[in-house]
């Protein structure tokens, strides 16, 4: 018996055992949830101007170091893993292949760009809550946008339609993006929901004020 997609808005046709249509199964696959969008630069560069801008507000907090050494110790333990690994010592494949991840940013990324990038998909996340269609949705978009700094994750391929070169970026098991996703919000996740407290909150005493300052205006003779 044929079976529609689960997917409300999709026509498709399932396949195989699974619920979803091809192309929402490859969706979930990639994004942990099959109607995610992929989050992108443009929208997320916004809230990392802020968090640079919170840097540069706060250039002596040990905050920065902090985040900083749980970074560094978060590649120590990759590098670990892979020495294991190396000598003989079997390893299970999606901690593995996280562990080369973060090699993988570690030698090509500088710190700040990584730890920015986490921190400005919290605040991302409280501002557009709606934007990820679940946790596990935003923790995808969490490890996708992180290895999306590193060069060596990106290769080429021509857009059929226009002839030109695009990047693109291959593609990781999903067990193995729940596996960085997890690293990442370990090291840097209370600190990305604090400053994210702290950003919406200061956006809400900006529009209170705006409000004010409407209603002053009104009143003026």
């Amino acid at each position: 018996m044929r079976r529609q997609c689960s997917v409300s808005s999709c026509r498709q046709q399932a396949t195989g055992f699974s619920t979803h249509c091809d192309a929402h199964k490859q969706t979930l696959r990639r994004h942990g949830h099959a109607e995610q969008k992929g989050v992108t630069v443009h929208e997320l560069r916004p809230y990392q101007e802020r968090i640079r801008e919170r840097r540069a507000k706060n250039p002596g907090n040990p905050t920065w170091a902090l985040l900083e050494r749980r970074w560094e110790a978060l590649t120590a333990h990759a590098e670990a893993t892979m020495a294991r690994y190396a000598a003989g010592t079997p390893a299970i494949t999606h901690e593995r292949q996280t562990a080369e991840q973060l090699l993988t940013l570690r030698d090509s990324t500088s710190k700040d760009a990584v730890i920015d990038t986490v921190l400005a998909l919290f605040a991302m996340n409280a501002h557009r809550p709606t934007r990820f269609q679940s946790d596990k949705a935003f923790r995808f978009q969490v490890a996708r946008r992180v290895r999306g700094l590193a060069i060596a994750n990106a290769g080429l391929s021509r857009d059929a339609k226009s002839g030109r070169l695009k990047r693109t970026y291959r593609d990781t098991p999903p067990r193995a993006m729940e596996c960085l996703a997890a690293s990442l919000e370990s090291a840097f996740g209370v600190a990305g929901l604090r400053l994210a407290e702290l950003d919406m909150r200061e956006a809400t005493t900006g529009e209170a004020e705006r409000r004010q300052l409407a209603a002053a205006l009104k009143d003026l003779q």
